[in-house]
């Protein structure tokens, strides 16, 4: 080791012919940040668990076809390609165009909670297919396939409702569980159509007419189907029979390509709700008020003399708190180091250039002490705990005093002893010294 002595503590941290502390090894410093190493690990573990677990249940549409969460509809869909029905899920007009077959032989089913189509595009979808099923339509969809069917509110009750009508699939399927809408004669009197499911005040859970040359089978809503609820009473029953009529059902859920695209397309101000306007301003007035009355407010300027004098025993304090705050027990002890090595040095009259193994060696043999011992006192030592740091500390003061007290001119060196720097009491030469 060549590395060199300060003049004062303050340079310790220079290179070349001046000391530095040691710094931790990194077994030290893992053994010093193991708990918040561990700790990392674990939540990353618990973070990769968590994603594998709910990787499995993944969000989608809702009644999509591929969808196995509660409001999806994979379950239904999966039933019917096991019974031989080639189901195609389209996410747009163009998808559904291409997927149907002979109209004779596809059954369409529409689910467009996004009002995604308009009447042009709604006018078509009679040409797909023989056999239309709508599943919680919009007002535009029943105007435009339905015009019979009107809407009647929530169902007077949440039991299970027995069909009351001559469709076969209603009557193989039973009683099923109402949902949140039901549908109704768009006239009073009207006796076109057929009318299941009676829901009380005038509602029905299902609804089939005849529009130019379709049959559209009118389901106000979707929840007695989809994967949380088809299980219950007849719903699977009911579903199957409506969808699995003929060989190839296209699911249809409507999309941003089936939008308008053009001059007359809307914007983003055409597709936001009214009432989203009026919130924001609410949300942002209410924020600016929250921050004039919690905000904190600036005082009056206050002069002060600078430059500003700082106790260096505060300095030292503080620092020393951060030591202790960090478990930085070698930083701690090696800054005691630095200030001691460079006393002693000038306590045994060495040159600023002097190594500290030069160090060790004169303060050994000026205090008669064995080289190893000094040498960890000034450099080996590492404390674990709080109470080694004290315990190196004191040996490190008390090293530093005994050096000063051995070189002092006022002391005489013991008989046969060395004296202060290398020369011997009484103006005799100390043994192995040339005269």
């Amino acid at each position: 080791m060549t590395t060199r002595i300060p003049s004062a503590p303050a340079e310790a941290d220079s290179a070349g012919t001046r000391a530095s502390a040691a710094t931790p090894t990194v077994r030290q410093w893992l053994r010093s940040t193991r708990f918040w190493i561990v700790l990392g690990a674990a939540v990353l573990l618990v973070a990769v668990v968590w994603t594998l677990i709910s990787g499995g249940v993944r969000a989608g549409e809702p009644f999509a076809s591929d969808n196995p969460g509660p409001p999806g509809a994979m379950a239904l869909a999966e039933v019917l390609r096991q019974q031989g029905v080639e189901v195609t899920a389209a996410e747009s007009f163009a998808e559904a165009r291409r997927a149907a077959g002979d109209p004779a032989d596809t059954t369409l089913l529409v689910y467009d909670t996004g009002f995604f189509l308009d009447p042009d595009r709604i006018a078509q979808l009679g040409d797909l297919a023989d056999r239309i099923v709508l599943v919680e339509p919009t007002a535009d969809l029943l105007e435009g396939l339905a015009p019979s069917v009107a809407f009647a509110g929530v169902p007077a009750s949440e039991a299970a409702v027995d069909p009351e009508c001559a469709l076969p699939a209603a009557e193989r399927a039973g009683a099923i569980t109402p949902g949140s809408a039901a549908v109704q004669p768009a006239k009073a009197g009207d006796d076109g159509g057929i009318w299941c499911y009676p829901a009380g005040d005038g509602g029905f859970l299902l609804a089939q007419v005849e529009t130019e040359g379709a049959t559209v089978t009118v389901l106000p809503a979707a929840a007695p189907f989809d994967n949380e609820h088809i299980l219950q009473a007849g719903n699977a029953a009911l579903a199957l029979n409506l969808l699995g009529a003929t060989g190839e059902l296209v699911w249809y859920l409507p999309g941003l390509l089936d939008l308008p695209v053009g001059e007359d397309a809307p914007s983003l101000a055409d597709l936001t709700p009214e009432w989203v306007t009026p919130v924001l301003l609410l949300l942002l007035a209410v924020f600016v008020a929250a921050a004039v009355w919690r905000g904190r407010r600036l005082g009056p300027l206050v002069v002060e003399n600078l430059p500003v004098v700082v106790p260096s025993g505060e300095t030292m304090e503080g620092r020393a708190r951060l030591y202790q705050r960090s478990s930085a027990r070698r930083r701690a002890l090696d800054a005691l180091r630095v200030g001691a090595i460079g006393r002693i040095a000038s306590s045994l009259g060495l040159s600023r250039t002097a190594t500290v193994d030069e160090v060790v060696h004169t303060a050994a043999r000026a205090l008669g002490r064995r080289e190893d011992e000094v040498r960890r006192i000034l450099l080996d030592a590492d404390p674990a705990t709080d109470a080694d740091l004290v315990r190196d500390s004191d040996a490190l003061l008390r090293l530093e005093r005994d050096v000063a007290a051995a070189t002092d001119p006022r002391t005489s060196a013991p008989h046969g002893g060395p004296a202060p720097h290398g020369r011997p009491s009484h103006g005799r030469p100390a043994q192995g010294e040339n005269r």
